[in-house]
């Protein structure tokens, strides 16, 4: 091929160049560039033609010039086909003087026994974008990342991170990512980091085991890990790992696991252990009212009575305590349920005293919900507003609303209210509204709770003021989720 300054004779070169995707110049040993194709043109700002014969400098930071001209003539002296700058950021003006960051690839030609170079160019805009909201978003995250290179060192890491480890943030830059685990676990990790590396993908790290990462101090502590590779150039991948410090949580797993085995053996008891007692004490209590003569000993059959009594409130306590552990489980069977229908029906369960009212105020909607615990708040709710009304006659009103992603559930009386210090007391298990109230044995409103809590939903309670009377709110979700309703539990 034959070349004469300033012009590319042959044209299939020509044609070569121009059709390549990337930025490429051609540059001579002068540091003259005799040819620019479109993707460089418009990559600089440049008009066509515009940059032929113009020194390699024009689109070169003004103080990069004298470096450059020693690097370019050392270059030259011995030309080889390699990146420019490796591993430093490089930078090219363009027409309007705007700065941008590239990429630049160097491939030595010869043109007419005249050494030439190729030049090409890769825009990093916005790949160093991408890079610095990748870094803001690591930096912001509320838990612990880090950005790991292919040989696994720490390239980047947030305060999150730090935190959990008890490292500063320069102590963990460079180091090993198999320092941050146990001695015993570190050499069967390189292998997997290997393994991960050939078909990396985004996942959960040993997902179904307990993995343990090391603190500063020795001690080690249970996390969850996550893993994304990122690809940062043709050759080039990083892994993002999001690593979350479970101690509280396990902690709090643990306790919630013994407080239900508690709650499961202390069932037992009050079902086997308490119950079987206190059946053998009320039969012999019937034999001995059997073998005396109760007209002749008037103050042994009171005594005795009084002792019927307490056993009858003995068992109740122990029925209500099993009604609230049961209450603790969650129900998972659903219904297509008329929410109208469904209180229409709670109604005429209550059977009301004809000098009640009850106003139900609810469109049919059907819904699909778990249908029994619903009822039985609502059933409970009803029949309070019923028992422990101070008048002989009584306004209840009953309504259901959609609001959002729940049904929302008003029981509203007009009875004699609950004072303020008892509002969150009556919730409580074997607690009433007054001290003096006997009627209750306290177990329906804690059990209502409850059965809300465990299904998803909120039960509280509001003062009508001015108006006489309370108002009973549940918020009861509309949609089946995942945490409240395990379908294969």
């Amino acid at each position: 091929m034959h070349f004469e300054k300033g012009t590319i004779s042959s044209a299939s070169f020509l044609q070569l160049l121009e059709s390549i995707p990337v930025a490429t110049l051609l540059v001579n040993r002068s540091g003259e560039i005799s040819y620019a194709n479109s993707e460089a043109e418009s990559l600089l700002g440049f008009e066509p033609q515009a940059l032929i014969n113009k020194s390699i400098e024009t689109i070169i930071p003004e103080r990069f010039h004298i470096k450059h001209s020693r690097y370019l003539s050392t270059y030259f002296d011995a030309p080889a086909k390699r990146k420019m700058g490796f591993g430093q950021t490089l930078y090219a003006v363009r027409n309007d003087g705007k700065e941008i960051p590239v990429e630049i690839g160097l491939n030595p030609f010869d043109l007419d026994s005249k050494s030439s170079v190729v030049v090409s160019l890769v825009d990093l805009s916005v790949r160093q974008e991408a890079t610095r909201i990748l870094i803001n978003s690591v930096a912001l995250a509320p838990y612990g990342v880090l950005l790991i290179g292919q040989n696994g060192k720490i390239l980047h890491v947030n305060e999150a991170l730090c935190k959990s480890f008890g490292y500063m943030e320069s102590e963990m830059i460079g180091m090993s990512v198999e320092s941050l685990l146990p001695e015993r676990y570190r050499q069967h990790h390189k292998s997997l980091r290997a393994s991960y590396s050939q078909t990396p993908v985004m996942r959960t790290m040993g997902e179904g085991r307990d993995l343990t990462a090391l603190h500063k101090d020795g001690r080690e502590f249970p996390v969850e890990i996550g893993l994304s590779p990122i690809d940062v150039g043709p050759e080039d991948r990083i892994i993002l790992v999001s690593l979350t410090d479970i101690t509280k949580r396990t902690r709090l797993e643990m306790a919630l696991k013994e407080t239900n085995k508690n709650l499961e053996e202390f069932t037992y008891v009050a079902s086997h252990d308490l119950r079987s007692p206190l059946r053998g004490i009320s039969d012999l209590l019937t034999w001995i009212q059997e073998d005396i003569d109760l007209d002749a000993n008037p103050e042994v059959a009171k005594n005795l009575n009084r002792i019927a009594i307490r056993i009858d409130k003995m068992e109740q306590l122990i029925a209500n305590l099993l009604t609230y552990a049961r209450a603790g489980r969650a129900s998972t069977a659903l219904e297509e349920v008329d929410v109208r229908h469904l209180i229409d029906e709670v109604i005429d369960f209550v059977d009301a005293p004809t000098s009640f009212k009850i106003e139900c105020i609810a469109e049919s909607v059907t819904l699909s919900l778990v249908l029994t615990p619903l009822e039985t708040i609502l059933r409970n709710l009803l029949s309070n507003a019923i028992k422990h009304h101070d008048k002989e006659q009584g306004n209840i009103h009953v309504s259901c609303e959609l609001e959002g992603n729940f049904c929302i559930f008003k029981v509203k009386d007009d009875g004699p209210g609950i004072a303020p210090s008892a509002m969150k007391r009556i919730f409580n298990l074997f607690q009433t509204a007054t001290a003096s109230e006997r009627g209750g044995t306290g177990i329906g409103l804690s059990v209502s709770r409850r059965l809300a809590e465990v299904h998803g939903a909120n039960l509280s309670v509001t003062s009508n003021e001015p108006d006489e009377g309370v108002t009973f709110e549940l918020r009861w979700p509309r949609f089946v989720r995942k945490d409240t309703h395990d379908l294969k539990a």
